[in-house]
C-alpha cells in the first residue's frame, strides 16, 4: 500500500522538478573525454538565464578567485569541466530549491542552504576518503534532501505527529517518517533521481542517506554524503523540525576512514567560503 502511495505522490504532484535540457546535455558533455571547451561553453549559454546563474556562483564567495570571471569559456578554462558541471547542476535545482518548507520548518533559503553546504563537503570529505569521483558526491550530497520538496505538502499535516513519534517513540525523524507516511523524503528523493536518469549510485546514496549500512552499490559514497549531512546540520544549517534529531552512524564513519581533525577542517574551509542564496536569487 505505502509503495502504491508513493508511485502516485512521485507521478502525481505538480511541483515535481524537472532538469532542463541543457543541464541534462552539459552532464553528459562532462562525462565524455573528448568533448572540447567550446562544445560545452556553447551549451551552456543557449540558456542565457543559466549562464548568469553559473557566473554568479564563479564570482562567488565559494571559489574566492581573485580575477573576476566574465564569461562561460573563461569559467571552463579556470575552473575545469567538473566543477562548471556542479555549477549548472546547483543553479538548475535552485530555483526549486529556494523556498520556504513550512512541512519541514524550513524558511525559504534554508533547504538551499543546507544542500550546497552538505555538497561541499562531501566533495571536500571525498578527496580526503581518497573517493575517486568527488563530482559524484557534490551531486548527492547536492540532491540529498530534494525528497522533501515533494513531502512538503503532506508533512504540513503529519510533523507534529512524527515528531512526537520521535520524541516518544525514541526513533529517528526518518524513521518515524517512515511509520506515519509509510516512507521517507530520501525514498522520494531516490525516486525523483530516478526520473532524473541519473547513475545507480548516486539515486542509492539519496535513498540511504540515512542509513549507510545498507547501501550496496557504492557504500563509500552513501557514507560520504551521510557525514556531510550530519555535520552541515552539526554547523546549524538548514536544521528545520528534524536537524537536531541526527547523529553520525558508526558504519559511515568507519567505513569511510575520516576522522574529527578531518571533518573539523572541511566544516571550516566550508564555513569560510559559504556560497550567499543572494548569489542567484536576482535575475
Amino acid at each position: 500500500m505505502g509503495e502504491l502511495i508513493l508511485n502516485d505522490i512521485v507521478h502525481r504532484v505538480d511541483k515535481l522538478p524537472a532538469l532542463p535540457h541543457v543541464a541534462y546535455r552539459v552532464l553528459t558533455l562532462t562525462g565524455d573525454p573528448k568533448t572540447s571547451i567550446a562544445e560545452l561553453a556553447d551549451t551552456i549559454t543557449n540558456d542565457q538565464v543559466l549562464t548568469a546563474k553559473v557566473l554568479r556562483m564563479a564570482n562567488s564567495a565559494y571559489y574566492g578567485y581573485a580575477r573576476r570571471i566574465f564569461g562561460i569559456n573563461e569559467a571552463v578554462i579556470i575552473l575545469g569541466f567538473s566543477t562548471v558541471r556542479n555549477l549548472v547542476l546547483a543553479a538548475s535545482v535552485f530555483n526549486v530549491m529556494d523556498q520556504e518548507f513550512t512541512g519541514y520548518v524550513l524558511p525559504k533559503g534554508d533547504l538551499w542552504r543546507h544542500s550546497m553546504v552538505t555538497a561541499m563537503l562531501a566533495r571536500l570529505l571525498a578527496k580526503d576518503a581518497g573517493f575517486e569521483i568527488s563530482d559524484k558526491a557534490f551531486t548527492a550530497g547536492l540532491l540529498h534532501d530534494i525528497g522533501k520538496i515533494i513531502l512538503n505538502t503532506y508533512m504540513k499535516e503529519s510533523f507534529s505527529e512524527v515528531l512526537s513519534t520521535v520524541n516518544t517513540g525514541k526513533v529517528t525523524f526518518s524513521e518515524a517518517e517512515q511509520k506515519i507516511l509509510g516512507f521517507d523524503h530520501a525514498v522520494v528523493g531516490a525516486k525523483v533521481a530516478e526520473k532524473w536518469n541519473l547513475p545507480d549510485e548516486l539515486v542509492e546514496a539519496i535513498a540511504k542517506h540515512h542509513s549507510p549500512a545498507e547501501s550496496q552499490l557504492n557504500p563509500k559514497l552513501t557514507s560520504i554524503i551521510h557525514i556531510a549531512d550530519a555535520a552541515s546540520m552539526s554547523m546549524g544549517i538548514g536544521l528545520g523540525g528534524d536537524g537536531l534529531l541526527y547523529a553520525f552512524d558508526g558504519f559511515a564513519v568507519e567505513h569511510t576512514g575520516l576522522n574529527k581533525k578531518t571533518l573539523e577542517e572541511a566544516m571550516a574551509q566550508v564555513a569560510e567560503s559559504m556560497i550567499d542564496t543572494e548569489v542567484l536569487g536576482n535575475d
